[in-house]
This record gives C-alpha cells, sequence and structure tokens, in this order.
C-alpha cells in the first residue's frame, strides 16, 4: 500500500491556506499549494466561528500564530456572537452568544441536561440580559481573566486573512506554494489522482485536496444535492460601508426578501444583503438596501450561488472542503466553520499514512460530512420559521419544504425539551445544542409550559432559579470591568 507522504491542495482562497495550515499543525506530510491570481476568489467581510481561533491558538503545534499580531495586520476583530433583527417580528431582535454552556452540577437527568436555557424558556426570560449579551449590546470585552468561560470568532477580511496564513505556513519547509492553474488531472484506471499538470509541468501527489470552491476542479459536481426547496435566497449584493464604532457582533438583519449582514472590521464593514431572486430583482434589492442604512453604497459583488453539497466529499485519494464540498448560505458563519470541521475531522479520526482511500471508512466519513451538512441546512432552515407574512419572500420561506429530521425534532419539542440526543452521533461540529436553543429561544418557537412543566417534574425548578440569580450576580460584577473593544486588542496577550 502507497504510503500519504505528500498531500497537494488545489486553491489558495482561505479554505486553501486555513486547510494548509490545519495539516501542517497536525500532519507530517509535505504540502503542496497550487493557487492562481488570475481565479477570482469570493473575498468579503466574513463572520466565523469559534473553530477557526481554536486552530489560530492551538496549543503545540508546528505553527505558532501571534492573535494579536494577526488581528492588527488583517484588520480583523473579535466576534462574541451575533445580534439578530427583524427575524420573528420586525422592529424587534435578539442576541446569541457563542458558545456559554452552564453544567447542570445537579447530574439529573444527565450533566448536559441545559436547565438554564429551558430556565429561561419558562419564565419567558430571553437572553438579552445574559452577560454576552449585555456585552454585544454595549460593544465591549470581557476583562482577560473571563477570557476562558466563553468562545471567541473573528470577523475576518478574507483576502487579507488568507494572505497572512499563507504568510506563516510559507515560514514551514514543508509547505511550498506553486503559483499557477490546475489544468488537467490524469488519473488512474480506479479513478483516483496520479498527478495534475500546473503550468505544463506534472505535479505529483498521494493525496489531493479540492479548495477550488463552486469550480471542483478535482471532486466533480457528480451528485450534488439542492437545498433549494429548503432555502430559498440564491444571490448575494456585498459592499463595505465606513462606520467608526467596532461592534463585537455579527449582524443579521431580516429584510424584505431575505437578510442583510453586517461584519465589523477595524476600519470597515463588510456587508452583503442575502436574498431570493426569484422574490426581487438585483436593482430592487440595492434600492431596499439604501433604504434600510440611510445612505448610498456601491455593490461590489453580485454572487449567485446553489445552496447544497455534493454527496461524496472523500472520493479514492481526493477530498473536497469549504465551497467544494457545499454551501448553505453565509447565516451563522458555516463556511469556514466547515472547512476546519472536515479537515480536523479527517486528521483526526481517519488519517493515517498508511489508510485505505477506498474502503469502509471512505464510506463513513462521508456519511459522517452529508449527516453534518444537512443538519446545518435544518439548523439554518430553524432561522425562517416565522410568523412573518408580511412579504411574499417570508411567506414562502416560513412554508418551504422541510426535512423529515427537522419535523422530527420539532414534534418532540412540542412534548419536551431539546436535548443533546436529537443530535445523532454527529455532534462533533459543535454546532449542537446551545445553538440551536438560542435560536429557538429567540424565535419564540418552544413551549414555556412544556419548559416550566419538565423543570418542576425533575424537581429542578428552584434550582434553576439559583443558578439564573447566581449567574445575574457574578455577570454584574465583571460588567463594570468591561472595556472597548479596541483596548481588547492592545491589551490582550
Amino acid at each position: 500500500m502507497k504510503k500519504i507522504k505528500k498531500i497537494v491542495i488545489v486553491g489558495g482562497g482561505t479554505a486553501g491556506w486555513i486547510t494548509a495550515l490545519n495539516l501542517l499543525q497536525k500532519t507530517f506530510a509535505e504540502i503542496v499549494v497550487v493557487s492562481s491570481k488570475d481565479i477570482p476568489i469570493i473575498g468579503v467581510g466574513e463572520s466565523t466561528t469559534g473553530k477557526l481561533s481554536e486552530l489560530i491558538n492551538l496549543q503545540g503545534g508546528f505553527v505558532n500564530i501571534n492573535e494579536k499580531d494577526l488581528l492588527q495586520s488583517t484588520g480583523s476583530t473579535f466576534k462574541i456572537g451575533i445580534k439578530h433583527s427583524n427575524w420573528h417580528t420586525k422592529g424587534k431582535s435578539f442576541y446569541s452568544p457563542l458558545g456559554i454552556e452552564i453544567d447542570n452540577e445537579n447530574n439529573y437527568p444527565n450533566s448536559n441536561y441545559d436547565l438554564y436555557r429551558i430556565y429561561h424558556v419558562a419564565k419567558e426570560l430571553g437572553l438579552e440580559q445574559e452577560f454576552i449579551s449585555r456585552c454585544m449590546q454595549d460593544s465591549k470585552m470581557p476583562p482577560i481573566e473571563f477570557w476562558e468561560h466563553f468562545q471567541i470568532a473573528y470577523h475576518i477580511d478574507t483576502y487579507k486573512f488568507g494572505n497572512y496564513i499563507k504568510e506563516q505556513v510559507l515560514k514551514n519547509e514543508r509547505v511550498t506554494h506553486i503559483e499557477g492553474k490546475a489544468e488537467k488531472l490524469i488519473t488512474n484506471e480506479d479513478g483516483s489522482i496520479d498527478f495534475i499538470y500546473v503550468n505544463d509541468k506534472a505535479v505529483l501527489g498521494d493525496f489531493f485536496i479540492d479548495c477550488s470552491g463552486f469550480k471542483r476542479l478535482l471532486i466533480g459536481n457528480k451528485q450534488f444535492k439542492s437545498y433549494e426547496n429548503n432555502l430559498l435566497v440564491n444571490r448575494a449584493l456585498t459592499f463595505n460601508i465606513k462606520d467608526k464604532e467596532v461592534n463585537n457582533y455579527t449582524h443579521a438583519r431580516a429584510m424584505n426578501n431575505g437578510w442583510m449582514w453586517e461584519i465589523p472590521l477595524q476600519e470597515r464593514k463588510g456587508c452583503g444583503y442575502v436574498f431570493s431572486d426569484n422574490h426581487t430583482t438585483p436593482d430592487e434589492a440595492h434600492k431596499e438596501i439604501e433604504e434600510t442604512i440611510g445612505q448610498s453604497v456601491e455593490i461590489q459583488k453580485d454572487i449567485k450561488f446553489n445552496s447544497g453539497r455534493i454527496d461524496n466529499v472523500w472520493f479514492k485519494n481526493i477530498l473536497s472542503t469549504g465551497l467544494s464540498s457545499g454551501f448553505v448560505e453565509p447565516l451563522e458563519a458555516t463556511s469556514i466553520h466547515m472547512t476546519v470541521v472536515q479537515i480536523n475531522h479527517f486528521i483526526e479520526q481517519y488519517f493515517t499514512e498508511t489508510m485505505d482511500i477506498k474502503g469502509k471508512q471512505q464510506e463513513q466519513y462521508n456519511e459522517d460530512i452529508r449527516v453534518i451538512w444537512d443538519d446545518i441546512k435544518d439548523f439554518i432552515q430553524l432561522h425562517y420559521q416565522t410568523p412573518r407574512q408580511d412579504t411574499l419572500f417570508w411567506k414562502d420561506a416560513s412554508s418551504a419544504t422541510m426535512s423529515d429530521t427537522l419535523k422530527d425534532r420539532l414534534d418532540i419539542w412540542k412534548g419536551r425539551m431539546p436535548r443533546y440526543v436529537d443530535y445523532g452521533r454527529n455532534n462533533f461540529y459543535e454546532l449542537g445544542n446551545t445553538l440551536w436553543y438560542q435560536i429557538l429561544i429567540g424565535m419564540k418557537i418552544l413551549d414555556k409550559n412544556v419548559a416550566l412543566e419538565e423543570l418542576k417534574s425533575f424537581k429542578l425548578l428552584d434550582y434553576a432559579k439559583e443558578l439564573q440569580e447566581n449567574s445575574l450576580t457574578i455577570n454584574n460584577k465583571y460588567y463594570s470591568r468591561l472595556i472597548t473593544n479596541k483596548e481588547y486588542y492592545v491589551s490582550k496577550k
């Protein structure tokens, strides 16, 4: 069996260089990245999840990245959550902090029973008074010593961020960059890649990773599963605006025919209107943007996309990640998240120098990733389960075809509160129970009476009340010591 010692990555966008970093940190393989300046990259202001910051701050790897230098060099900012406006009711907002989990120390009915959020459902409290939510509202950050108690993510300029990661990984002699286009694939009889031609020269490798975006140069478009019947948005207009305030959250603002993102960078906000061109035109969408924010904007890109994923992201000695494997929509920052998760999962659970590139483990990995993509699609569709009926888009989006899995979950949650078991074995991708709860709370989907009776039946109501009150007391202690975002960039070590 041929050993896998050399891995070739095709694509030099954010996905390509993040993948190179991940492989460099966690394997001993030789890495070659093939990219071309002539091939446009879908680069916009982009929101991320805590999985990327975990990779950047990885201890004991082969690359040491200084987070402070990264932020200063790329104009990136910290993200601690998302503010959702107009999703349930026009003129109303709710907050979804990143990854705040509180253990059930009673261990009854189990240690990860989220009685804290269930109490919020029972008492219709929302999450606006939570510590991270309050930080988001005031655009301030917790003191350094509070850092370990919550997750952190970044808002990034994808061009600058990708180039910074490129510079860092190329300092390592195990990484080579070839400037050029992957022009031709030479395959073996079994369909695996033997080598690729770049600049009329053969580039050999033992394993190939497709980071070529929607082009899918290596993996192809075979067996693409579309989500167009579930998620109606299919187009995005991107633009920038100047804003002196640097928020620490992504703003997802529901519009007439989709939603608009606002991602704060240090010098600007990267924005985009994600909409359904079956319900409005780009010109009408542009007009709505300007009416909403009260200023004229210059559209940078008009991006059409097909929401969906391919069935087999690992085929023979080819693995796809990033946009080449799938794309839902920008909501909840799942694109870069899945780039990191897919490679993490591959390296940590499947990769060895002598792994079988066409056997059962490949089938299992593909099934893992299919389930994750479909689960993310369901999570995104949850945001559209709204009473809003003020436009045809919202009428159609709230009644769009729903997977049996999502139907079953919503049906189960009519009789009891959500639990980890509801997400199956593929809970390693860490979207999980916490974020589902926060959207369910924000969209007012869970029944307060069911939550109340459940806490009573487990005799946890008083304990949950005490936990919530103690949390507010502790939060108030730290709240008086908040610092501004810019101060935090300077003080963070």
